[in-house]
């Protein structure tokens, strides 16, 4: 089997990005914001410590909250998808058809 390459065309938005097996470690940060939401009946399932008047489990589910779309926002910028302004390679892209 031989693999198709396209020409890059440089109106392409993906034009100079691996479509396949990219390098882009910074998504795994994106893990944090699961990691928080899943541990907290394990780490943070009491009531006390109150912390700002708020029960420790309520403080630890804010606190995952606001720091979820921080998380977001840093991988983003670390992203080399991003910073090329490109799309996100979806798999149709490589068949070069629509999706049925």
């Amino acid at each position: 089997m031989s693999e198709h390459h396209p020409v890059p065309d440089e109106d392409d938005p993906l034009a100079g990005l691996p479509r396949t097996g990219a390098r882009r470690p910074a998504l795994w940060l994106l893990l944090i914001p699961a990691v928080l939401y899943c541990a907290a009946p394990l780490v943070a399932n009491r009531i006390e410590p109150r912390v700002a008047g708020l029960p420790f489990l309520l403080f630890w589910i804010v606190a995952a909250t606001v720091l979820s779309p921080l998380v977001i926002w840093v991988v983003s910028r670390l992203d080399p998808a991003f910073a090329k302004g490109a799309a996100e390679p979806l798999p149709v892209d490589d068949e070069g058809g629509h999706p049925r």
